[in-house]
């Protein structure tokens, strides 16, 4: 993800790393490998999220992108928050300079109206809301620092732990989704999934074609990932040429 970000930004990236346990090591190994990027390190307080429901693919990190415009330096107003599986293969600058038009977030929806409806009284969320994939998320920092509502979140999440799902997902949308300007997915937020959804269910159709020349960000959600036996789908082509300049910039060869 950090190879295909530094590679696709035009102007000078700053990366805001969110982390509990990273050691001055990891820091100079991130700088060897991404000279090019400005990297801040804000150490998190994992009591911040005592008491929220983990499993092994959720543990407490996935928490910390609700808390972060409370965290970040005040200078941010803006952010771009990435999930780590998935890469960017046209520039992002445009995405990232949206203007959020008085809203929290933007982000694409992944779900169809019958699983946004259910969604929405699963998680008790106000009828105007958007079911949000958070793995590409613009925030707006600046206006967030004033709507996240920390003791709020804390008992709901404590309290509802029994129907959470996707866990920090489901919890910014029953929040802020209500405040979300939802972008194209197959743009900002396509997974081999949805590819084939698209041209099963839609009128609009796609090829790999249009994804070279369309889409920006290739996001493999769930268990179907590249760098996995058994992966199938045409957007790995991507993962693997970054994947290889890793290995030519590391020195090393095999998969992550």
């Amino acid at each position: 993800m950090l190879s295909s970000l530094e590679q696709n930004a035009r102007e000078r990236l700053a990366v805001y790393v969110l982390h509990d346990d990273l050691i001055p090591e990891d820091f100079a190994e991130n700088k060897r490998m991404f000279p090019e990027i400005e990297f801040n390190y804000v150490e998190m307080d994992i009591e911040l999220c005592r008491g929220f429901p983990t499993v092994k693919r959720y543990p407490f990190t996935v928490y910390y992108r609700i808390f972060a415009p409370l965290i970040l330096p005040k200078t941010v107003d803006r952010i771009l928050y990435l999930d780590c599986d998935l890469v960017l293969h046209n520039c992002i600058d445009g995405f990232y300079n949206t203007d959020f038009e008085g809203n929290l977030f933007v982000a694409c929806s992944n779900t169809g109206a019958f699983l946004n409806a259910f969604n929405r009284v699963r998680l008790g969320a106000r009828r105007d809301y958007v079911y949000m994939n958070t793995g590409v998320l613009l925030m707006n920092v600046a206006m967030l620092r004033d709507a996240i509502d920390v003791n709020a979140i804390r008992e709901y999440t404590i309290r509802h732990k029994a129907i959470l799902a996707l866990y920090d997902q489901d919890i910014l949308c029953r929040f802020f989704g209500n405040r979300v300007k939802k972008a194209d997915k197959l743009v900002y937020n396509l997974s081999d999934r949805h590819y084939r959804l698209q041209n099963l269910f839609h009128a609009k159709r796609i090829d790999e074609k249009w994804v070279e020349e369309n889409n920006v960000i290739a996001h493999y959600i769930g268990k179907n990932k590249p760098w996995k036996k058994g992966y199938k789908g045409v957007l790995g082509k991507y993962y693997h040429s970054f994947a290889k300049r890793l290995d030519s910039a590391s020195g090393t060869k095999g998969e992550v």
